[in-house]
Protein backbone atom coordinates (compact mmCIF):
# COMPACT_ATOMS: atom_id res chain seq x y z
CA UNK A 1 0.00 0.00 0.00
CA UNK A 2 1.02 3.64 -0.83
CA UNK A 3 2.58 4.96 2.34
CA UNK A 4 1.29 8.59 1.29
CA UNK A 5 -2.10 7.33 1.32
CA UNK A 6 -1.56 6.74 5.11
CA UNK A 7 0.02 10.10 5.32
CA UNK A 8 -2.84 12.10 3.87
CA UNK A 9 -5.49 10.18 6.11
CA UNK A 10 -3.74 10.92 9.31
CA UNK A 11 -2.94 14.35 7.73
CA UNK A 12 -7.12 14.39 7.46
CA UNK A 13 -7.85 13.72 10.57
CA UNK A 14 -5.79 16.01 12.20
CA UNK A 15 -7.24 18.58 10.00
CA UNK A 16 -11.13 17.36 11.00
CA UNK A 17 -9.93 17.10 14.79
CA UNK A 18 -7.38 20.91 14.79
CA UNK A 19 -9.94 22.58 12.50
CA UNK A 20 -13.15 21.57 14.33
CA UNK A 21 -11.78 22.25 17.53
CA UNK A 22 -10.61 25.99 17.01
CA UNK A 23 -14.23 26.67 15.09
CA UNK A 24 -15.68 25.91 18.06
CA UNK A 25 -13.98 27.67 20.63
CA UNK A 26 -13.55 30.99 17.93
CA UNK A 27 -17.96 30.33 17.88
CA UNK A 28 -18.07 30.04 22.25
CA UNK A 29 -15.71 33.28 21.78
CA UNK A 30 -17.66 35.52 19.57
CA UNK A 31 -21.09 34.21 21.39
CA UNK A 32 -19.82 34.94 24.49
CA UNK A 33 -18.54 38.43 23.36
CA UNK A 34 -22.00 39.29 21.96
CA UNK A 35 -23.20 38.45 25.53
CA UNK A 36 -25.30 35.09 24.17
CA UNK A 37 -26.39 33.19 26.99
CA UNK A 38 -24.34 30.57 28.29
CA UNK A 39 -26.89 27.74 28.07
CA UNK A 40 -27.42 28.63 24.11
CA UNK A 41 -23.59 28.27 23.61
CA UNK A 42 -24.07 25.09 25.60
CA UNK A 43 -27.36 23.95 23.36
CA UNK A 44 -25.86 24.51 20.30
CA UNK A 45 -21.76 25.18 19.55
CA UNK A 46 -20.41 23.02 21.97
CA UNK A 47 -22.93 20.18 22.08
CA UNK A 48 -22.55 20.00 18.07
CA UNK A 49 -18.80 20.42 18.37
CA UNK A 50 -17.34 16.89 19.01
CA UNK A 51 -19.73 15.88 15.97
CA UNK A 52 -18.47 18.02 13.58
CA UNK A 53 -15.83 15.33 12.25
CA UNK A 54 -18.17 13.03 11.35
CA UNK A 55 -20.51 15.64 10.04
CA UNK A 56 -17.99 17.01 7.49
CA UNK A 57 -16.92 13.30 6.72
CA UNK A 58 -20.39 12.00 5.70
CA UNK A 59 -21.49 15.42 3.89
CA UNK A 60 -18.06 14.77 1.74
CA UNK A 61 -18.62 11.19 1.15
CA UNK A 62 -22.51 11.74 0.52
CA UNK A 63 -21.55 13.97 -2.58
CA UNK A 64 -19.14 11.91 -3.78
CA UNK A 65 -20.99 8.54 -4.11
CA UNK A 66 -19.44 6.42 -1.32
CA UNK A 67 -21.95 5.30 0.84
CA UNK A 68 -20.53 2.72 2.68
CA UNK A 69 -18.26 5.77 4.20
CA UNK A 70 -21.45 7.14 4.95
CA UNK A 71 -23.50 4.36 7.16
CA UNK A 72 -19.96 2.93 8.14
CA UNK A 73 -18.63 5.91 9.67
CA UNK A 74 -21.96 6.81 11.80
CA UNK A 75 -22.54 3.40 12.76
CA UNK A 76 -19.08 2.92 13.33
CA UNK A 77 -18.69 5.82 15.47
CA UNK A 78 -21.79 5.06 17.51
CA UNK A 79 -20.29 1.62 18.36
CA UNK A 80 -16.86 3.23 19.44
CA UNK A 81 -18.74 5.65 21.33
CA UNK A 82 -20.30 3.19 24.29
CA UNK A 83 -17.79 0.49 23.55
CA UNK A 84 -14.24 2.57 23.05
CA UNK A 85 -15.33 5.80 24.58
CA UNK A 86 -17.39 4.96 27.44
CA UNK A 87 -15.16 2.26 28.25
CA UNK A 88 -11.98 3.90 28.16
CA UNK A 89 -13.35 6.72 30.49
CA UNK A 90 -14.70 4.25 33.01
CA UNK A 91 -11.84 2.21 32.96
CA UNK A 92 -9.78 5.16 34.42
CA UNK A 93 -12.73 6.81 36.69
CA UNK A 94 -16.40 5.07 37.02
CA UNK A 95 -19.39 7.06 35.25
CA UNK A 96 -22.26 8.50 37.00
CA UNK A 97 -25.20 10.25 35.95
CA UNK A 98 -25.56 13.84 36.88
CA UNK A 99 -28.56 15.04 34.95
CA UNK A 100 -32.22 13.26 35.72
CA UNK A 101 -33.08 13.76 31.81
CA UNK A 102 -30.72 11.44 31.12
CA UNK A 103 -32.76 8.49 31.32
CA UNK A 104 -35.02 10.19 29.16
CA UNK A 105 -32.22 10.50 26.63
CA UNK A 106 -31.11 7.28 26.04
CA UNK A 107 -34.95 6.89 25.17
CA UNK A 108 -34.38 9.50 22.52
CA UNK A 109 -31.22 7.63 21.51
CA UNK A 110 -32.91 3.96 21.08
CA UNK A 111 -35.77 5.53 19.56
CA UNK A 112 -33.55 6.94 16.87
CA UNK A 113 -31.48 3.85 16.28
CA UNK A 114 -34.75 2.04 15.60
CA UNK A 115 -35.89 4.77 13.42
CA UNK A 116 -33.03 4.85 11.49
CA UNK A 117 -32.99 0.82 10.96
CA UNK A 118 -36.13 1.00 9.84
CA UNK A 119 -35.81 3.47 7.15
CA UNK A 120 -33.31 1.57 6.02
CA UNK A 121 -35.04 -1.56 5.62
CA UNK A 122 -35.80 -1.22 1.80
CA UNK A 123 -32.23 -1.17 1.07
CA UNK A 124 -31.89 2.75 0.06
CA UNK A 125 -32.20 5.76 2.36
CA UNK A 126 -33.56 9.19 0.55
CA UNK A 127 -34.29 12.47 1.15
CA UNK A 128 -37.52 11.80 2.01
CA UNK A 129 -35.83 9.57 4.76
CA UNK A 130 -33.18 12.19 5.68
CA UNK A 131 -35.91 14.93 6.10
CA UNK A 132 -37.94 12.57 8.52
CA UNK A 133 -34.84 12.02 10.37
CA UNK A 134 -34.17 15.73 10.59
CA UNK A 135 -37.63 16.39 11.52
CA UNK A 136 -37.46 14.01 14.68
CA UNK A 137 -34.05 15.98 15.71
CA UNK A 138 -36.01 19.45 15.43
CA UNK A 139 -38.73 18.07 17.76
CA UNK A 140 -36.35 16.50 20.46
CA UNK A 141 -34.49 19.60 20.44
CA UNK A 142 -37.68 21.56 21.01
CA UNK A 143 -38.97 19.30 23.56
CA UNK A 144 -35.96 19.43 25.86
CA UNK A 145 -34.66 23.13 24.98
CA UNK A 146 -36.30 25.30 27.61
CA UNK A 147 -35.55 21.80 30.43
CA UNK A 148 -31.78 22.16 29.64
CA UNK A 149 -31.24 25.19 30.05
CA UNK A 150 -32.93 25.09 33.66
CA UNK A 151 -30.68 22.32 34.30
CA UNK A 152 -27.51 24.29 33.11
CA UNK A 153 -28.71 26.70 35.04
CA UNK A 154 -29.12 24.72 38.10
CA UNK A 155 -26.20 22.90 37.86
CA UNK A 156 -22.90 23.75 39.13
CA UNK A 157 -20.79 22.66 36.01
CA UNK A 158 -19.56 25.07 33.37
CA UNK A 159 -19.65 24.54 29.51
CA UNK A 160 -17.29 20.86 29.07
CA UNK A 161 -15.20 23.21 26.79
CA UNK A 162 -14.66 25.73 29.56
CA UNK A 163 -12.52 23.08 31.10
CA UNK A 164 -11.04 21.23 28.91
CA UNK A 165 -10.03 23.81 26.32
CA UNK A 166 -8.82 27.94 26.62
CA UNK A 167 -10.81 30.34 25.13
CA UNK A 168 -9.53 33.60 22.53
CA UNK A 169 -10.12 36.96 23.97
CA UNK A 170 -8.57 39.04 21.04
CA UNK A 171 -11.48 39.82 18.73
CA UNK A 172 -8.96 39.20 15.44
CA UNK A 173 -7.55 35.95 17.51
CA UNK A 174 -11.57 34.53 17.37
CA UNK A 175 -11.99 35.52 14.20
CA UNK A 176 -8.70 33.75 12.67
CA UNK A 177 -9.80 30.83 15.00
CA UNK A 178 -13.56 30.65 13.18
CA UNK A 179 -11.37 31.32 9.67
CA UNK A 180 -9.27 28.79 10.30
CA UNK A 181 -11.45 26.23 11.49
CA UNK A 182 -13.94 26.77 8.42
CA UNK A 183 -11.13 26.16 6.40
CA UNK A 184 -9.31 23.05 8.03
CA UNK A 185 -12.69 20.86 7.93
CA UNK A 186 -13.64 20.55 4.38
CA UNK A 187 -9.69 20.67 3.34
CA UNK A 188 -9.76 17.34 6.38
CA UNK A 189 -12.54 16.03 4.92
CA UNK A 190 -11.60 15.71 0.99
CA UNK A 191 -8.40 14.17 2.37
CA UNK A 192 -9.67 11.52 4.65
CA UNK A 193 -12.44 10.21 1.88
CA UNK A 194 -10.11 10.21 -0.92
CA UNK A 195 -7.40 8.57 0.95
CA UNK A 196 -9.97 6.23 2.41
CA UNK A 197 -11.43 5.07 -0.66
CA UNK A 198 -7.57 4.44 -1.92
CA UNK A 199 -6.44 2.63 0.80
CA UNK A 200 -10.18 0.27 0.73
CA UNK A 201 -9.22 -0.48 -3.31
CA UNK A 202 -5.75 -0.90 -2.34
CA UNK A 203 -5.95 -3.26 0.21
CA UNK A 204 -8.81 -5.12 -1.88
CA UNK A 205 -11.90 -4.16 0.87
CA UNK A 206 -14.73 -2.54 1.12
CA UNK A 207 -15.02 1.43 1.71
CA UNK A 208 -17.74 0.40 4.74
CA UNK A 209 -14.69 -1.90 6.52
CA UNK A 210 -12.62 2.09 6.60
CA UNK A 211 -15.78 3.37 7.87
CA UNK A 212 -16.73 1.16 10.53
CA UNK A 213 -12.71 1.23 11.90
CA UNK A 214 -10.32 3.96 10.65
CA UNK A 215 -12.57 7.17 10.06
CA UNK A 216 -15.35 5.98 13.13
CA UNK A 217 -12.05 5.40 15.90
CA UNK A 218 -10.45 8.91 13.93
CA UNK A 219 -13.80 10.74 14.24
CA UNK A 220 -14.92 9.73 17.54
CA UNK A 221 -11.39 11.44 18.86
CA UNK A 222 -13.22 14.40 20.27
CA UNK A 223 -16.02 12.03 22.14
CA UNK A 224 -12.85 9.91 23.28
CA UNK A 225 -10.57 13.12 24.37
CA UNK A 226 -13.29 14.71 26.02
CA UNK A 227 -14.91 11.54 28.20
CA UNK A 228 -11.16 10.81 29.27
CA UNK A 229 -10.50 14.21 30.19
CA UNK A 230 -13.41 14.25 32.11
CA UNK A 231 -12.20 11.02 34.12
CA UNK A 232 -9.20 12.04 34.73
CA UNK A 233 -10.43 14.89 36.56
CA UNK A 234 -13.20 12.94 38.27
CA UNK A 235 -15.79 15.00 36.36
CA UNK A 236 -17.76 12.23 34.88
CA UNK A 237 -21.42 13.17 35.21
CA UNK A 238 -21.13 14.99 31.77
CA UNK A 239 -19.24 12.06 29.83
CA UNK A 240 -22.57 9.64 29.62
CA UNK A 241 -24.29 12.76 28.44
CA UNK A 242 -22.05 13.06 26.09
CA UNK A 243 -21.93 9.89 23.94
CA UNK A 244 -25.91 9.61 24.60
CA UNK A 245 -26.22 12.68 22.99
CA UNK A 246 -23.54 12.60 20.02
CA UNK A 247 -24.86 8.96 19.50
CA UNK A 248 -28.73 10.69 18.85
CA UNK A 249 -27.00 13.61 17.04
CA UNK A 250 -25.33 11.17 14.81
CA UNK A 251 -28.24 9.12 13.76
CA UNK A 252 -30.54 12.15 13.36
CA UNK A 253 -28.56 15.24 12.34
CA UNK A 254 -25.70 14.00 10.40
CA UNK A 255 -27.07 10.78 8.48
CA UNK A 256 -30.44 13.41 7.80
CA UNK A 257 -28.44 15.67 6.60
CA UNK A 258 -25.70 13.23 4.59
CA UNK A 259 -28.82 11.97 2.87
CA UNK A 260 -30.75 15.64 1.70
CA UNK A 261 -27.19 16.32 0.55
CA UNK A 262 -26.55 13.27 -1.16
CA UNK A 263 -27.52 13.00 -4.92
CA UNK A 264 -28.56 9.92 -5.44
CA UNK A 265 -30.34 7.44 -2.35
CA UNK A 266 -27.72 6.39 -0.38
CA UNK A 267 -27.56 1.98 -1.08
CA UNK A 268 -27.26 0.25 2.41
CA UNK A 269 -24.98 -2.60 2.38
CA UNK A 270 -26.46 -5.81 3.37
CA UNK A 271 -24.33 -6.94 5.98
CA UNK A 272 -25.17 -3.60 8.14
CA UNK A 273 -28.57 -5.54 8.64
CA UNK A 274 -26.69 -8.68 9.84
CA UNK A 275 -24.51 -7.55 12.05
CA UNK A 276 -23.33 -3.82 12.15
CA UNK A 277 -26.96 -2.43 12.97
CA UNK A 278 -27.48 -5.04 15.59
CA UNK A 279 -24.29 -4.44 16.94
CA UNK A 280 -25.01 -0.64 17.37
CA UNK A 281 -28.85 -1.54 18.74
CA UNK A 282 -27.06 -3.64 21.22
CA UNK A 283 -24.46 -0.83 22.35
CA UNK A 284 -27.31 1.61 22.51
CA UNK A 285 -29.33 -0.99 25.07
CA UNK A 286 -26.49 -1.89 26.84
CA UNK A 287 -25.30 1.78 28.02
CA UNK A 288 -29.39 2.49 28.65
CA UNK A 289 -29.69 -0.32 30.69
CA UNK A 290 -26.93 1.11 33.04
CA UNK A 291 -28.46 4.65 32.93
CA UNK A 292 -32.37 3.02 34.23
CA UNK A 293 -30.69 0.87 36.80
CA UNK A 294 -29.19 4.09 38.51
CA UNK A 295 -25.26 2.02 38.14
CA UNK A 296 -22.07 3.72 37.68
CA UNK A 297 -20.39 2.26 34.93
CA UNK A 298 -17.35 0.95 37.07
CA UNK A 299 -13.89 0.01 36.19
CA UNK A 300 -14.45 -3.71 35.28
CA UNK A 301 -17.48 -2.86 32.89
CA UNK A 302 -15.37 -0.71 31.21
CA UNK A 303 -12.64 -3.14 30.69
CA UNK A 304 -15.27 -5.28 29.45
CA UNK A 305 -16.56 -2.27 27.20
CA UNK A 306 -12.91 -2.25 25.76
CA UNK A 307 -12.84 -5.75 25.36
CA UNK A 308 -16.10 -6.06 22.97
CA UNK A 309 -14.90 -3.26 21.15
CA UNK A 310 -11.75 -5.16 20.52
CA UNK A 311 -13.85 -8.12 19.36
CA UNK A 312 -15.79 -6.46 17.26
CA UNK A 313 -12.96 -5.73 15.48
CA UNK A 314 -11.10 -8.37 15.63
CA UNK A 315 -14.32 -10.07 13.79
CA UNK A 316 -14.40 -7.19 11.06
CA UNK A 317 -10.76 -7.94 10.61
CA UNK A 318 -11.40 -11.89 10.30
CA UNK A 319 -14.50 -11.49 7.40
CA UNK A 320 -12.03 -9.06 5.59
CA UNK A 321 -9.68 -11.70 5.35
CA UNK A 322 -11.87 -14.16 4.49
CA UNK A 323 -13.71 -12.40 2.18
CA UNK A 324 -10.30 -11.94 0.81
CA UNK A 325 -9.78 -15.40 0.43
Amino acid sequence: MDPTLLIKLVGGLVYLLLGGDILVRGSVALARRFRVSPTVIALTVVAFGTSLPELVVVVRAALTGYPGLVFGNVVGSNIANVLLVAGAAAAVYPLYYGERSIRRDTLFMLAATGLLIILSIGGLLGRFDGLILLAVLAAITTLTASEAAQAYRDSELKTPMEWVLGLPTNPWMIALFIVAGAVALPIGADLVVNASVRMAENLGVSETIIGLTILAIGTSLPELATTVVAAVQKRTEVAVGTIVGSNTFNLLAIMGVGAVLSPFPIEIPREFFMIHFPVMLGTALLISVFVWLRRPIGRMAGVAFLAAYAAYLAMLAVRTVAAAG
